[in-house]
C-alpha cells in the first residue's frame, strides 16, 4: 500500500500537473482575474521547468560526483538496486534498459578491472505484473551473458522499492558476506536516499554513483532558449526523488 501511495503523492508534485491543473482551473473560474493569471502562470512554469540549461544546473547540484576508476579500491561486493529496465517489453531473449544502465554497464566495468569480487542484485516486480521476469534476474542475465560467471552473482528478488532494497540487501550481506568491505552502485540522483537507507540497516558501505542525468553546464543557444523535454524529465526525477526522501523520513526508512 505505501508503494502505491507513494507513486500517487509523486504524480501531485511532478511540474506538468501544475501547469495542466493551472490551465484547467482557468478554463473554468468565473473570475477574468484568476482565469489571466492561472493561463499565464502555467506558460511561465512551462518555459521554466523545459530550460535545458536551469535543469541541468539544478540536478548538477543534487547528483554527487563521479567517482574516478583509478580511485576505487578492492571491494568484496558490490550491492546493486535495479529499476533500470523494462519487464513488459518483448521478445524475453535480451535485456530492455531505461534511463540509468550505467548502474550496471559500471557494475560490469569495476568487475572486469578487478574492483568487485562479489556482485549483489537486488529488485523485485514492483509495479510490473505477475508472469514477468525478475528485475534482479534481467540485470543478472545481461552480466552472465558479459561473461561474468554465475557463482559470483546473487539474486535479491523481493524488494520493490529503495528501502526494501536495502533491507533485503543488508540481510545477505550479514549472513553471507559478514564484516566485509562492500560497494554501493545506483544511479547518482538516487544514491542520497539509497545509501541512508542502507546505512540505517547498520551496513557501512563506499558509494559508487552512476547513471548520470546532467552533461557539463554550457551556454549554448539550444540549452538557453529552445524549451526540451529532457529538461521536464530532469526536473520530474528530482521532485519523485524529493518526494520519495520526505516520505521514507516520515516512515522511519532513513
Amino acid at each position: 500500500m505505501f508503494f502505491i501511495l507513494s507513486k500517487i503523492l509523486a504524480l501531485f508534485v511532478m511540474p506538468l500537473t501544475w501547469v495542466i491543473g493551472f490551465l484547467v482551473y482557468s478554463r473554468f473560474t468565473k473570475s477574468p482575474k484568476r482565469k489571466r493569471l492561472f493561463f499565464i502562470l502555467p506558460l511561465v512554469l512551462l518555459i521554466f521547468f523545459s530550460n535545458q540549461y536551469i535543469s541541468n544546473r539544478a540536478m548538477l547540484l543534487w547528483e554527487p560526483e563521479p567517482t574516478p576508476m583509478k580511485e576505487v579500491g578492492v571491494y568484496d561486493v558490490g550491492i546493486v538496486f535495479t529499476g533500470i529496465t523494462k519487464g513488459s517489453k518483448s521478445p524475453n531473449d535480451r535485456v530492455y534498459f531505461n534511463q540509468g544502465a550505467d548502474r550496471i554497464t559500471h557494475t560490469l566495468q569495476l568487475y572486469n578491472e578487478g574492483k568487485l569480487k562479489h556482485i549483489i542484485v537486488s529488485g523485485g516486480l514492483g509495479f510490473q505484473q505477475v508472469g514477468m521476469s525478475i528485475a534482479a534476474e534481467r540485470l543478472k542475465s545481461f552480466l552472465v551473458m558479459a561473461g561474468v560467471p554465475d557463482s559470483v552473482i546473487t539474486v535479491e528478488p523481493k524488494a520493490v522499492n529503495t528501502y526494501e532494497n536495502s533491507v533485503e540487501s543488508a540481510k545477505i550481506l550479514k549472513r553471507d558476506f559478514p564484516n566485509q568491505k562492500y560497494l554501493l552502485i545506483t544511479s547518482a540522483f538516487h544514491m542520497k536516499r539509497s545509501a541512508l537507507c542502507l546505512a540505517k540497516q547498520g551496513v557501512e558501505f563506499d558509494e559508487f554513483p552512476a547513471g548520470y542525468y546532467t552533461d557539463r553546464p554550457s551556454l549554448n543557444f539550444d540549452d538557453i532558449v529552445i524549451p526540451k523535454a529532457e529538461a521536464i524529465k530532469r526536473w520530474e526525477t528530482l521532485f519523485k526523488e524529493w518526494v520519495g526522501l520526505a516520505t521514507y523520513k516520515v516512515m522511519g526508512y532513513i
